[in-house]
């Protein structure tokens, strides 16, 4: 198994659950404001001088689920720059 974390601009976090939901992904955690910065967007703060935030959501998957999702998002990503969208993936030793 592995957790998929997934960060990237609000504005796109509709699109990715639905990439996920496409995928058969149903169970998620998402929190839904985020500051970070991106090498493509740069600063994401939630203030005036850096506006605008992050959402980041975490699912954990099968592996394959895993590389599924990675190639779809990188294609999602690929298409759509300005989302700053970033993702990878960690091993789960365990669930419950």
């Amino acid at each position: 198994m592995k957790q998929l974390t997934i960060a990237g601009d609000i504005a796109a976090d509709a699109e990715v659950r639905k990439l996920l939901s496409d995928l058969g992904i149903e169970a998620w955690t998402r929190l839904p404001r985020a500051a970070g910065r991106g090498p493509r967007t740069g600063a994401r703060e939630d203030d005036h001088v850096w506006p605008g935030y992050n959402a980041v959501t975490l699912a954990v998957v099968d592996d394959a689920v895993a590389a599924r999702a990675l190639d779809a998002l990188r294609a999602f990503r690929d298409a759509h720059p300005k989302a700053g969208l970033f993702a990878w993936t960690t091993p789960v030793d365990a669930a419950l």
